[in-house]
């Protein structure tokens, strides 16, 4: 008798880095002057993005090419409206600059902090892989014995495995900024712990 179950399991550790996405621009009347504007804005958000991420503090910063477009409004005057943005993403490794540094960017003009997502480094997912996998075909076996016994049958040999997907993560959490009485804004943060999920589909044969 073939029978075919899911095995699943779920780790949670203590988030080690975060990626934060964030955009920047401007909305005028005056296209030159909103390019012009947004394109300094991207040269001071880059070089302190820079200098955020030195000394092993974070990595990958990536700010993608400036994009502009212009809208109408649907009122009588049909106001003209040009916009220009860039989008961007970053990631912090040193969690205690967190909180500061995004604080210190929600209070620059034109800048928003889009999502957090907390993660774990790549050394440390690569090390609770086989205990995750593991639990998650433990526990498919033990799906497999409970309906072979309910079937009347014995023992169960896995003759297949299929791994459908990456160890799946908690999903991603907006920052909140806060203004504090201060002229910088505070912001609050609710760190999550980082669920790493694994399912597995495991046929197996009974008797």
């Amino acid at each position: 008798m073939k029978i075919t179950v899911t095995g699943n399991s779920q780790m949670t550790l203590p988030a080690e880095c975060v990626a934060v996405s964030l955009s920047a621009g401007f909305t005028g009347s005056d296209r030159a002057a909103v390019v012009t504007d947004t394109a300094a804005l991207l040269e001071r958000l880059r070089a302190r993005l820079d200098d955020a991420v030195a000394d092993g503090r974070g990595r990958d910063v990536r700010l993608s090419s400036l994009r502009t477009w212009t809208s109408v409004g649907d009122d009588r005057r049909g106001r003209v409206r040009h916009v220009a943005e860039v989008r961007g993403s970053f990631v912090l490794d040193d969690l205690s600059t967190v909180g500061p540094l995004l604080g210190e960017l929600a209070g620059i003009d034109g800048v928003q902090i889009g999502n957090l997502e907390w993660q774990l480094t790549d050394e440390t997912l690569k090390a609770i892989q086989p205990d995750v996998l593991k639990a998650a075909f433990t526990h498919a076996v033990q799906r497999a014995e409970w309906i072979a016994a309910a079937a009347g049958l014995g023992t169960v040999e896995a003759v297949a495995i299929r791994d459908d997907a990456p160890p799946r993560f908690a999903r991603p959490m907006m920052a909140r900024a806060m203004m504090a009485d201060s002229a910088a804004p505070s912001i609050d943060l609710d760190p999550e712990d980082v669920d790493v999920s694994v399912i597995l589909n495991v046929d197996f044969d009974a008797r």
